[in-house]
């Protein structure tokens, strides 16, 4: 008898048992490996025990998952093992309440992952992949973790941005488009160096939409070392986004923007401000995009309840942006300032509640990883 697959298994054991044993008596099926052991100790001589024990057995494969080939083929190369330590629980359970509507947010856990070498837990993989298919895939195929990448190639189409492996350039040779876009951008969070390297193997027969988005992706880890492919790039290349992208990452090479010290030190100074602020303050603090300083943070929350009490009509989307940059150690502070901030006729009104979910949101982020 050929090997069948569970579902075919099922299917035989409901018609057997439509029919009814006195009409045509049951045989208890061959099959495979370990349930095929199994269902050697079915009792011929008791047909209506081993039909019932049967579909108990398939009952339970049913419910408990479906068995991804069927029985007689090879089945898929287990997992690798993942030399990084998984995530706390408590930092996987934050993750489950973010949604893909708050990048900032889904950004924020990546990068604190990132930051303490840790991956995600098993049972977040699904839930992590699919927030960071649209949003930062590089990084969510890195955080999700050999075990994450495993189970994209399994599943295919769905998660299909993360079905690679780091030490494996196979994907690079043969995989889709959007794979080998991800694997790069990966591999330049780990070994820049040999991203840039493999890039240049295989650099004259990319697609021009593909040269520039490789040529974007080289801003992660950015370093001299890359300078003279992409000025080679940034003369040769015959795509005008191309030049242009190679073009800009040596600029931001030949002369870096201010630091983040001295985007600080130049903001500091709105905090002595009596007026309310203008768009030229908002447009000099938006100037510090990076996570902010303790210090920083701390003059920002003392300067809050005068920001609050402006009227600018931009000032909500504004300072959603300042909250995501300030430093762990001054949420509390920035909640307490919210909480007593009045609500009634304040443009700010209807982001109160959102921000101060986000902010105890952020802080239990921070504590998930320093404790």
């Amino acid at each position: 008898m050929d090997a069948e697959s569970v579902e075919q298994l099922w299917q035989k054991a409901l018609a057997a048992a439509l029919l009814g044993t006195d009409r045509q008596p049951f045989v208890p099926p061959q099959a495979e490996g370990a349930l095929g052991e199994l269902f050697a100790h079915l009792n011929s001589a008791d047909p209506e025990g081993a039909l019932l024990s049967m579909a108990a057995v398939l009952g339970s494969l049913r419910r408990v998952g479906v068995i991804p080939v069927p029985f007689g083929r090879a089945l898929p190369p287990p997992c690798p093992p993942d030399p990084l330590p998984p995530t706390s629980a408590l930092a996987g359970e934050l993750l489950s309440r973010i949604s893909p509507r708050e990048p900032n947010l889904i950004e924020e856990w990546l990068q604190l992952a990132l930051k303490h070498r840790q991956r995600a837990r098993e049972e977040n993989i699904p839930h992590l992949l699919t927030l960071t298919e649209k949003h930062n895939p590089a990084l969510g195929a890195l955080v999700a973790g050999v075990r994450g990448r495993w189970l994209a190639a399994l599943v295919g189409k769905t998660w299909r941005f993360a079905a690679f492996q780091l030490e494996d350039d196979s994907a690079w040779r043969t995989g889709a488009q959007i794979t080998r876009r991800t694997f790069f951008g990966a591999l330049r969070f780990t070994n820049p160096e040999r991203a840039r390297k493999v890039l240049e193997s295989t650099w004259d027969r990319e697609e021009p939409n593909l040269r520039a988005n490789f040529a974007e992706q080289l801003s992660i880890n950015l370093s001299a070392a890359d300078l003279p492919f992409l000025s080679r790039v940034a003369d040769t290349d015959r795509v005008l986004s191309v030049r242009q992208a190679a073009e800009a990452l040596i600029a931001h090479l030949t002369n870096p923007p201010p630091s983040p010290d001295q985007c600080e030190a130049a903001a500091l100074p709105l905090f002595a401000l009596e007026q309310t602020w203008q768009s030229k303050h908002y447009e000099l603090i938006e100037r510090c995009d990076h996570p902010w300083s303790a210090e920083f943070s701390a003059h920002f929350a003392a300067y809050l309840p005068r920001l609050l009490a402006g009227t600018d009509a931009s000032s909500p989307m504004r300072l959603e942006g300042m909250l995501m940059c300030v430093h762990p150690s001054a949420i509390e502070s920035v909640k307490a300032h919210l909480e007593a901030a009045p609500k009634k006729g304040s443009a700010l009104s209807q982001g109160f509640t959102t921000w101060q979910t986000m902010l105890d949101l952020r802080a239990k982020l921070h504590t998930a990883w320093t404790g």
